[in-house]
């Protein structure tokens, strides 16, 4: 559900759209190398390896913009600090279902305060 979330997002925006989607952070990582994207939205609690982790090899390997894109900030604000330590961007919580199916847009950590 995020990710379709998250896509309808990117794409609703004109001359916005996806390259690929990873399920986990190893494939992210892997997708990384494979075509750099202009932008990864990266989840941090995922399979295999967490955001965190893909975040810091992606930026030692092949570093490129990173937006954390999570359930809540505030209740990860502990992992959005360490992906934000090894290069993160910034993190806004998934947008959501609202009335009617639309997507809202995730608050940023900075528009909670």
């Amino acid at each position: 559900m995020a990710v379709e979330a998250l896509r309808r997002v990117v794409c609703s925006e004109p001359g916005h759209t996806v390259a690929w989607i990873a399920r986990d952070g190893a494939e992210a990582v892997q997708k990384c190398q494979e075509a750099p994207p202009d932008l990864i939205l990266m989840d941090l609690i995922m399979p295999v390896l967490n955001g965190v982790e893909a975040t810091r090899l992606i930026m030692q390997q092949h570093p490129c913009p990173i937006l954390v894109v999570t359930a809540t900030v505030d209740g990860n604000i502990g992992l959005v600090f360490e992906a934000m330590g090894f290069g993160a961007l910034d993190a806004v919580n998934t947008p959501h279902a609202g009335a009617g199916g639309q997507f809202n847009r995730g608050a940023g950590a900075a528009a909670e305060d």
